[in-house]
């Protein structure tokens, strides 16, 4: 059999074929298949394998250039490739730029049966000029995408099943269209795609919209939080509930990008700006994005919106509360914005570095094309190739589809929460707004408080204010009128006003989470805010995932917890020493170094026996004081503190080892803490670490303890800007 002619000449092509009514000069090239393609020449594409490929050489070298001044160049050593598509998907993205979504999208993204895909990838050399638009200079095209791992442009052309494939081969040359052209959606065939990655500036602008985005349930644990949902029965928001708080935010982004276009129907088409795929082995691994916000508009809720969106969730009522407090939600919501700016974006490293992670194509914006206004999608495009994405949509000839990309990322960054604390103390939930208050914390989230139990003692109200103790549960989702999902994490919170002294032991708490540069970042933080705002209020909260708490532990009582106390004390022994060392270097108790385990042991002892047989000592019993008037005089002889505050200090131990206990007991339940003796046992013991610490704060060192113990896997630390305050939330799993 005679050997086919594996070539497509240019100079056959039709004229309105893109490659031949842009190319520059007099060049005449053709593109060669490789050979592994000629068994297939002549037969039905319909017979082709499904992922068929063959490598295609350029027999000269060859010049385009678009209307819009951007140029292409094709030489004979590129390297490009034809693709025999019979099946899926043609071309794959990230919907976002989360780093952490593993969530793929494909096109053509509907079925195709009785077509085929032949996808030409050509790897042009792309030459544009940065024109500037405005007061953005630099903006534009620049040139070839450094770091991406596609060739620059890749062409999907869709043919039926039974055609030729030479003939099909000719004709996806004739329907070739260069993405960046201004007129290439227009020109481009129904059902084809075509994707260009280059380099370059792109000027663009992103609505920001606060909502609320769930409800939480705080109480002291899932027993509770479900007894909460039984009063409550509110509307689970199943998206993000408009507040009416929006803000405009404008900016430049440089960057390898990708832009897609997709032609759906002879009036419609997609087009997508994506970031593009990166490829570890580039010669730009180091490269990263460079995001500048040029403007921004402030945010301003709407008094009426808001109660309108917590009653529609509350079943009409509450929501007056909360537009009460509509002037301090802006206030709060602005600082978020200006922290955003300011700290995640304008200094680039938490942005960039997430937007880093991301290794796939990633999308940033879609826009839907009307092509029936021809003049109007070339304005746009035109202003695309510029750089300018707001001019671009101006124009009229491309619409940002809602909620896609940026800003599907940006939607849950400035989500709020609804949070309601202790609804279950109440039967009916009029009642319960009746006798709450509603606080707002730095992050934006609305909280309906109301204290329980020990909290509503009003002589440690006030020392509970700057140390809190409390499990938050959230329910994920409702089935059928199930609860189903929930979580339950531990909360510490410390909070210290106009206190220089005590903000900056709230600062070294964090020190004690086992070396993590996340906790390094998180004290860093809080000492620069402490230094520089002494009048200011520093929070730290402390959120210890079941995971974490979970590996707590204890030295077990067995019977009754009062009378049979471990014999081995090990672990008891590993949480008192490490509550002893926290105290030593957060509270600076020097007469503290002096004191041992067993010191205390003799302490515990003393207490509870008068005059035991030194021969046969009974175990010490963390779960009874005893008598400190017991203790024989000279006991602390060897202490230089006031024998007071030594027992004092042995006391606070001795409470610290039980909140391990208790702590361990309600990890034991799998998180389902739903046992109110326990829970009051463990408010026990945080109140009388309170209300004993000498004016030494115990609490601090409690909880420096417990975050060292947890030893946890990870952590991740979030700082938020207030009116003169500083919120650090330290999560650990």
């Amino acid at each position: 059999m005679p050997t086919p002619d594996l070539n497509i000449n240019i100079s056959d092509l039709t004229s309105l074929s893109q490659l031949k009514s842009l190319l520059q000069g007099s060049a005449q090239s053709a593109f060669q298949f490789g050979a592994g393609i000629a068994p297939y020449w002549d037969a039905p594409i319909q017979t082709v394998p499904n992922g068929t490929a063959a490598t295609i050489t350029v027999s000269q070298d060859a010049n385009w250039k678009t209307t819009a001044g951007i140029g292409f160049a094709l030489s004979g050593s590129a390297l490009c490739k034809l693709e025999v598509i019979t099946s899926g998907d043609v071309l794959t993205y990230a919907p976002d730029l989360d780093s952490n979504s593993k969530a793929s999208s494909g096109l053509p993204g509907t079925d195709y049966k009785g077509f085929v895909y032949l996808k030409i990838s050509l790897d042009f050399k792309i030459s544009g000029s940065a024109s500037g638009s405005g007061n953005v200079s630099g903006i534009g095209i620049s040139g070839n995408a450094k770091a991406s791992a596609d060739s620059s442009v890749i062409f999907c052309h869709r043919v039926p099943e039974t055609a030729v494939l030479s003939a099909a081969i000719k004709e996806a040359f004739e329907k070739f269209v260069f993405p960046l052209e201004p007129k290439c959606a227009i020109d481009m065939a129904e059902g084809d795609i075509a994707q260009v990655s280059f380099n370059g500036t792109l000027s663009a602008g992103v609505s920001i919209s606060y909502g609320i985005m769930s409800i939480d349930f705080a109480a002291p644990g899932l027993q509770s939080v479900l007894d909460s949902w039984n009063v409550a029965k509110f509307t689970l928001p199943s998206g993000k509930v408009d507040i009416g708080a929006t803000a405009s935010v404008s900016y430049t982004h440089s960057d390898d990008f990708t832009a897609i276009v997709q032609k759906t129907t002879v009036s419609n088409a997609f087009l997508y700006v994506m970031r593009a795929r990166k490829d570890s082995a580039s010669e730009a691994l180091g490269l990263n994005a460079k995001v500048t916000i040029t403007g921004t508009t402030g945010v301003t809720p709407n008094a009426q919106t808001i109660q309108h969106a917590v009653d529609s969730i509350t079943g009409g009522i509450g929501g007056d509360q909360v537009a009460a407090k509509a002037q301090d939600l802006a206030q709060t919501l602005n600082k978020k914005l200006d922290d955003w700016i300011n700290n995640t974006v304008q200094k680039g490293a938490t942005l960039a570095f997430e937007w880093d992670q991301q290794k796939a194509m990633s999308m940033l914006f879609k826009y839907t094309v009307d092509l029936v206004h021809a003049s109007l999608v070339t304005s746009s495009w035109t202003a695309l190739c510029n750089g300018d994405l707001r001019a671009a949509m101006t124009a009229g000839g491309i619409v940002l589809e809602s909620g896609s990309g940026i800003s599907h990322q940006l939607s849950h960054s400035f989500g709020i929460n609804l949070q309601f604390f202790n609804l279950f103390a109440f039967s009916q939930k009029d009642t319960y707004f009746q006798n709450s208050t509603v606080e707002l914390t730095d992050s934006g989230n609305i909280q309906f408080m109301h204290d329980i139990g020990s909290e509503q003692d009003v002589t440690i109200n006030k020392q509970l204010r700057s140390c809190r103790i409390h499990f938050l549960a959230s329910i994920n989702q409702q089935t059928t009128g199930a609860l189903t999902g929930a979580s339950v994490d531990l909360h510490l919170e410390l909070s210290a006003s106009n206190n220089p002294k005590e903000a900056g032991r709230i600062g070294d708490v964090v020190g004690f989470i086992p070396p993590n540069q996340q906790a390094n970042l998180a004290q860093k933080a809080m000492q620069q805010f402490v230094a520089g705002n002494k009048p200011g209020t520093l929070n730290l909260n402390c959120i210890l995932k079941p995971s974490a708490y979970g590996r707590l532990s204890c030295s077990e009582f067995t019977g009754n917890k009062h009378d049979q106390p471990p014999v081995n004390q090990q672990q008891d022994s590993e949480n008192w020493q490490a509550f002893h060392d926290a105290s030593v270097l957060l509270l600076g108790l020097d007469f503290v170094q002096d004191i041992s385990y067993a010191t205390w042991e003799g302490f515990n002892i003393a207490c509870n026996y008068q005059d035991p047989d030194p021969n046969n000592l009974p175990a010490a019993n963390r779960r009874n004081p005893g008598n400190v008037n017991l203790v024989p005089f000279g006991f602390w002889e060897n202490i230089t503190s006031a024998p007071a505050i030594a027992n004092a200090f042995a006391r606070s131990t001795a409470e610290f080892m039980n909140l391990c206990d208790d702590l361990h007991s309600l990890a034991g339940l799998a998180g389902a803490v739903n046992d109110m003796t326990q829970w009051n046992a463990l408010v026990g013991s945080l109140v009388y670490l309170i209300k004993n610490d000498t004016n030494q704060d115990s609490s601090k060192p409690a909880i420096a303890a417990l975050l060292k113990l947890s030893n946890p896997d990870s952590v991740t630390y979030q700082g938020e800007n207030g009116n003169n305050s500083f919120t650090c939330t330290v999560t650990l799993t």
